[in-house]
């Protein structure tokens, strides 16, 4: 059985008392969040922080079978866990990541005594509003060739399939170097069956059973609509085990779009008073 990679943070010789896990978005890697990490360890030097590469991302590409699903996902985290270094107290997860930080506490038994979703709705959103540009990467990727001869190349095709620059400059991190240039080696279906998991993944029996002691926060982009309205104001009324905050002016990327205010957000969620 495959085993998910992650690389560890940690502050200085000091061995952690407890470690949180980060858990990436679609198309994403453990990599994204490693400022993020650095940032936590060196405020919090009593956490290790654990930049987790889920299934067909990263390092964590190859040997996981199908059915590629948000709760396949929760079930190589869970298994990922006992060969950390020590005790796994929270876990943080943006967009696919956060359906399965969800998906791990039910797995779990709602084990895990903090975690913090960003943008990640406990609804099910058959529909796909407020995931379009996810919904057109995956579309467009899967028209693309699948080598290159620079990673300028690369970055020019996503450019002129109607992507910006920075999100082509961020895909070009999955290209592998090879003799002959570079190769996209994702497994796009792979990809696309965890898209459609995480849009028909309904939640809310894991928001609204949140155990005595435990605290589960919401942080959400001021200007994304990955989060509805409706689940908005549902997630306000289960305070003070659920917290809900949101990001003004931030949009599904809220901790690139507003990096001081979702880490301090991020703080509230895991370190508040249990």
């Amino acid at each position: 059985m495959a085993t998910l990679a992650y690389t560890a943070l940690t502050e200085g010789p000091r061995t952690p008392e407890r470690w949180v896990l980060f858990l990436h978005g679609l198309l994403g890697r453990g990599g994204n969040w490693r400022s993020f990490g650095r940032r936590w360890v060196e405020m919090h030097p009593s956490w290790g922080a654990a930049l987790v590469d889920l299934r067909l991302h990263g390092d964590s590409r190859a040997g996981f079978t199908a059915p590629h699903t948000v709760r396949a996902a929760a079930e190589d985290v869970l298994a990922l866990v006992p060969s950390l270094p020590g005790p796994v107290e929270a876990l943080v997860g943006h967009s696919l990541g956060g359906k399965v930080v969800l998906a791990t506490q039910r797995a779990s038994g709602q084990h895990f005594r903090r975690a913090a979703v960003l943008d990640a709705s406990p609804s099910s959103r058959p529909d796909g509003l407020g995931s379009e540009q996810s919904r057109d990467v995956l579309a467009l990727l899967g028209q693309l060739p699948g080598e290159y001869a620079t990673r300028t190349e690369f970055i020019s095709a996503v450019e002129a399939g109607g992507q910006p620059r920075g999100i082509a400059q961020w895909l070009a991190m999955a290209l592998e170097p090879g003799a002959g240039g570079f190769t996209l080696s994702l497994d796009l279906p792979g990809l696309e069956s965890l898209f459609r998991s995480v849009l028909g993944e309904d939640d809310w029996d894991v928001v609204t059973s949140v155990p005595e002691g435990h605290r589960l926060g919401f942080v959400v982009g001021g200007r994304s609509g990955v989060v509805e309205p409706a689940a908005r104001t549902r997630l306000a009324a289960l305070a003070p085990k659920v917290t809900l905050e949101e990001i003004p002016g931030a949009g599904h990327w809220l901790q690139v779009d507003a990096p001081e205010p979702t880490f301090v957000a991020v703080e509230r969620a895991l370190l508040q008073s249990l």
